[in-house]
């Protein structure tokens, strides 16, 4: 077996382990989201970006008054980062996170982003709800 043989064997064995560690962590992060969805209606928001600093996910779930009753994050450079709870934007209006007035400053920009971009598509969802599509 020659070198190059022997170092793509090993870029393969590590692109699966990769794959294969995403896939526990996005069924890790499904299974969170379920027991979220139990508390109320939910949308996850993506912010921040790929290469600087990481992203950060942020699950929303709002009560039909549109008042958010819990959230998860999950952040990290790495296939071992777990969601956590997020809570606060708990009892937050979803037009007061959406509009900015209740920013949480000590969050970093990544995840108010993300909690914006969740908030719109609970809004947009409860929009098509009410008109009926």
């Amino acid at each position: 077996m020659t070198y190059l043989t022997k170092l793509l064997l090993v870029i393969a064995a590590m692109w699966a382990s990769q794959l294969a560690l995403a896939y526990l962590q996005a069924k890790r992060f499904q299974g969170d989201l379920r027991a979220l969805r139990k508390k109320g209606t939910v949308a996850v928001g993506m912010g921040g970006r790929r290469y600087r600093g990481g992203r950060a996910f942020v699950a929303l779930a709002a009560d039909e008054s549109g008042v958010i009753v819990d959230g998860l994050v999950l952040r990290g450079l790495t296939v071992f980062a777990k969601s956590r709870p997020l809570d606060s934007y708990t009892g937050f209006s979803l037009d007061a996170i959406i509009s900015g007035d209740r920013e949480v400053e000590s969050d970093p920009k990544k995840i108010r982003e993300a909690a914006v971009q969740s908030a719109e598509h609970i809004r947009d969802y409860f929009a098509r709800i009410k008109s009926g599509e």
